[in-house]
């Protein structure tokens, strides 16, 4: 372990464009803990309505998996910000290339969503659960192509119903840069790395409150249940913020910038997932009763839930995020090679896991373990096709708006 934890430990240019392998791993498994809890859902294993779920199993299985994609959503705002709040710590100027990142973030996540939107709109792949093959007009077809599809009550397809958080990457990527120029601008008259990173934390931390009341009000049970507004973009943009918080810290580390909070995590990565646990066990005890279940929740439960939710996101990502400095136990589970070959074509299997459930017509109790087996492997033989037909190929045209890796990168949500 390399790391220097006061004084001036500017990196030199050689590692400012580090890698984080595992936060490869930790995405493959939490996609693979979305697709499990998915799964629990359709073999009943869940409590919803007046279906009581299997007991303390659902319990676990629910409280263990629902920070999947939360996580996934951090990893986003953490990666894709790094760059800006790497320059702004520096002190270096930021250079928006708006047509390049534009291009590269369209064709990660647009070819393979695509793919599944065709088969979900225009085949009958699903009939064979039940559906009827339904007519889509112009307008409802150019929302779902576009992600936008979140907007309008019954506007989600059969198939694509995890792919509602979407429309929440789209929003981010488009405030992204409008982040990092505010960001930058008010740290630009702070002298040391730890003052930029304090000043650039505090519209970050507006951003969790602002998310925070739009939760709370989008629950809200005069909206009905579930209503539209619930997979709102702003109301998700909490865990966004935390990745940005992370990238702002990690930047501000690798700067010699160590924020006392983040310091303590840096020398304690394996104590800090142990106290994640922790939260997570005593969550499984909530006073307000919702674990163990698939229900929408009404708002004073997401004012109790969502700072919980935020807490362990933070817990379990921070020390994956401190610059040259890694726990050995974590990094050997993380990066073992099955993990990361799933969080390479992990994207797809989320796209695919629902379509997975409509294709074996486990929309019913069935055994779990055989659920489990059928939706995690037909995700992974479709997630194959989709990468290696459609995602890697599409990869390849990322340098023509400037230069690009051909591989994809991790910071892609795979909701």
């Amino acid at each position: 372990m390399t790391a220097t934890f006061g004084g001036d430990s500017r990196p030199s240019r050689e590692t400012r464009g580090q890698y984080f392998p595992e936060l490869q791993g930790i995405r493959a498994l939490a996609v693979l803990a979305v697709i499990t809890v998915h799964s629990a859902f359709a073999a009943g294993q869940l409590g919803y309505a007046d279906q009581p779920g299997n007991g303390w199993v659902a319990v676990v299985i629910e409280r263990f998996t629902r920070e999947s994609l939360p996580i996934l959503f951090a990893l986003s705002g953490f990666l894709l910000y790094l760059p800006f709040a790497r320059k702004t710590i520096e002190g270096a100027p930021q250079r928006y290339n708006l047509g390049s990142y534009a291009w590269r973030r369209a064709l990660r996540i647009f070819p393979a969503f695509w793919l599944l939107a065709l088969v979900a709109l225009f085949t009958p792949l699903f009939l064979m659960a039940g559906q009827e093959q339904a007519s889509y007009g112009f307008w409802y077809i150019v929302r779902v192509l576009t992600m936008q599809h979140v907007y309008v009550a019954g506007g989600i397809p059969s198939g694509m119903e995890s792919t509602w958080s979407m429309a929440t990457e789209i929003a981010f990527y488009i405030l992204l840069p409008v982040f990092a120029w505010l960001f930058h601008r008010l740290a630009a008259g702070a002298a040391t790395p730890q003052a930029k990173a304090r000043r650039m934390m505090v519209p970050i931390f507006a951003i969790v409150l602002i998310g925070y009341a739009f939760s709370a009000w989008s629950h809200h049970p005069s909206l009905g249940q579930p209503p539209v507004q619930g997979n709102w973009p702003i109301g998700w943009f909490g865990y966004l913020a935390i990745g940005m918080a992370l990238a702002t810290l990690s930047a501000a580390a690798q700067s010699g910038g160590w924020l006392a909070p983040y310091r303590l995590i840096a020398r304690h990565p394996g104590r800090t997932w142990l106290v994640a646990l922790g939260v997570i066990i005593l969550y499984c005890f909530s006073p307000m009763g919702d674990q163990g279940t698939s229900d929408f929740p009404y708002t004073e439960i997401v004012l109790f839930d969502q700072p919980i939710d935020l807490l362990i996101v933070f817990l379990l990502l921070a020390p994956l995020t401190v610059p040259d400095l890694r726990s050995r136990f974590l990094t050997g589970v993380l990066t073992i090679r099955p993990l990361q070959y799933i969080g390479r074509v992990s994207y797809a299997m989320f796209l695919w896991h629902i379509p997975a459930i409509y294709i074996w017509n486990l929309w019913e109790p069935t055994n779990f373990a055989l659920t489990l087996l059928l939706v995690h492997g037909t995700a992974f033989v479709a997630a194959l096709i989709s990468y290696y037909a459609v995602e890697k190929p599409a990869l390849r045209l990322r340098n023509k708006l400037g230069k690009g890796s051909a591989e994809p990168s991790t910071p892609v949500l795979v909701r």
